[in-house]
């Protein structure tokens, strides 16, 4: 009798388990998760609420995640969102800030905006992916990141882009991030402010103490 009352728990525990994972699994159904992001913070945020039309905004840090019952909110026009569908890093859409007034769109309605594919290396550290030899992905970011190219020429860096070995990135202000990702599928995030070439990052180069973290 012991054994029996012992083995019906352990089937409950299991079922609860599993209950709990479908949870979690249905709470990121359609949710989209912030991959990069500029605000300018001093006049206003990229906000987000997990429901239409109601509850508190929320200001948007990169790596949350977005219900899909949820809605964003931008008031300044210079700044930008990228967003993700949770556990899809190959899509990508970008929502910019209105011209006037106050620009609020919904998950439903960002899902339906075209939206941009990009790809990341799949090799390993042993067998880099030769497709993204001498370059550097971009895996996500916070602030504005230009990247210069040896031509000279200067783009706002965003969530996909690929750089080159030979170009240049200046990270404008302080305590903002970019995450890159190389052949081998190591990422190393920096922190600004900096400027520093694709190669130093390709070669491993302390680029300075304590700003560049492998993991």
């Amino acid at each position: 009798m012991k054994n029996f009352f012992r083995g019906a728990w352990v089937l409950v525990f299991l079922f609860m388990l599993s209950v709990e994972a479908l949870y979690c699994a249905d709470a990121k159904a359609g949710s989209l998760t912030c991959v990069g992001l500029y605000s300018e913070t001093s006049d206003g945020y990229v906000s987000y609420r997990a429901k239409v039309g109601k509850g508190d905004w929320l200001t948007v840090k990169v790596g949350d995640i977005i219900p899909a019952t949820g809605e964003i909110s931008i008031v300044v026009d210079r700044d930008w969102v990228e967003l993700i569908p949770t556990g899809n890093p190959n899509t990508v859409y970008e929502i910019d800030g209105p011209d006037s007034g106050k620009l609020i769109k919904s998950v439903s309605d960002i899902t339906k905006l075209k939206a941009k594919t990009v790809s990341f290396p799949k090799g390993t550290v042993d067998k880099p992916d030769p497709k993204f030899k001498n370059k550097l992905v971009v895996k996500q970011y916070l602030g504005r990141q230009i990247y210069i190219t040896k031509d000279g020429d200067s783009n706002d860096i965003k969530y996909g882009d690929v750089l080159d070995t030979t170009g240049k990135v200046k990270i404008i202000a302080t305590n903002t991030t970019i995450s890159l990702m190389n052949a081998g599928g190591q990422i190393t995030t920096v922190i600004g402010p900096l400027n520093f070439t694709v190669d130093q990052v390709l070669n491993n180069k302390n680029l300075y103490k304590f700003l560049n973290v492998q993991k």
